[in-house]
């Protein structure tokens, strides 16, 4: 037996080590911080009112585990509807930009510039516009979902290498069949690192869209409980908030690997 066959571990078992210890070390450094926390509230006497300890914060979400849920339903809606709106508005731009050069130069600009206005400004003309409903949700979470998908988009379908695209024109390939068959492709992994932020900053949009007028939904229910001197619901709230972004995050993550499954593992990090 060749000595380059001896692999006590094998390239699999450190695959499994590696893969292991990434899952597992943010557990624990969760698991010190909750303890941490739950420490200090116990050695200083810390009110429920003020910092809730993470066992009052768990009770409070079992209790009212069925005001959690029935409040992050329209929370999920509006972020999803947001996100879908803004990704299709983005994707559709960036192709455009690519195709026409004047457009990206013309407008790209203003894109970024829109960035820099906070999205609380926005809302304002958007409640003149679209009134306080569902409308309102998905605009402020489709512009907060707009940009980083515009960004990456238009970046992944111009990082075409040059021998590839001299390739589609030497047999007279059309426009659209660049587009779907080099350009698109190459531009899936630059999409899906746009999705899997943006995914999570939309559940952040929808919330803060209902901080400025709703009926339900989890920003709701924290500005409810706020005002309420409610400091372990609020609190169960922000988790359950923490927890949508986390799955919305996981989904993007699991898509990006059934459609992109040719991408390098060691690339799929955020």
């Amino acid at each position: 037996m060749s000595s380059s066959s001896v692999d006590p571990m094998g390239t699999r078992g450190w695959g499994l080590v590696r893969r292991t210890s990434s899952g597992v070390l943010p557990l624990l450094v969760l698991a010190l911080i909750v303890g941490m926390w739950q420490a200090a509230t116990v050695i200083f006497g810390l009110p429920d009112f003020f910092i809730p300890s993470p066992v009052k914060v768990a009770q409070t979400f079992w209790i009212d585990r069925d005001m959690l849920i029935s409040n992050s339903i329209p929370t999920i809606t509006e972020a999803a509807g947001g996100f879908v709106v803004g990704s299709v508005v983005a994707l559709l731009m960036a192709v455009w930009f690519v195709h026409f050069r004047s457009a990206q130069r013309a407008l790209y600009p203003l894109a970024i510039a829109t960035q820099s206005i906070p999205l609380v400004a926005i809302a304002p003309i958007l409640i003149v516009t679209l009134g306080t409903g569902y409308d309102l949700k998905v605009a402020m979470t489709a512009i907060i979902s707009f940009f980083p998908t515009l960004v990456n988009t238009v970046r992944g379908l111009e990082a075409v290498e040059p021998p590839l695209l001299d390739l589609f024109q030497s047999v007279h390939a059309s426009a659209w069949e660049v587009l779907v068959k080099l350009r698109l492709p190459n531009a899936l992994p630059y999409i899906f690192v746009a999705f899997r932020i943006t995914a999570t900053t939309s559940v952040i949009g929808a919330i803060i869209a209902e901080w400025i007028g709703a009926a339900q939904g989890l920003g709701y229910l924290v500005i409810n409980s706020t005002y309420e001197f409610n400091t372990p619901l609020l609190w169960a709230a922000l988790v359950a908030s923490s927890l949508l972004a986390l799955c919305a995050f996981l989904l993007m993550a699991i898509l990006e690997r059934l459609v992109v499954p040719w991408r390098p593992t060691s690339t799929r990090k955020p």
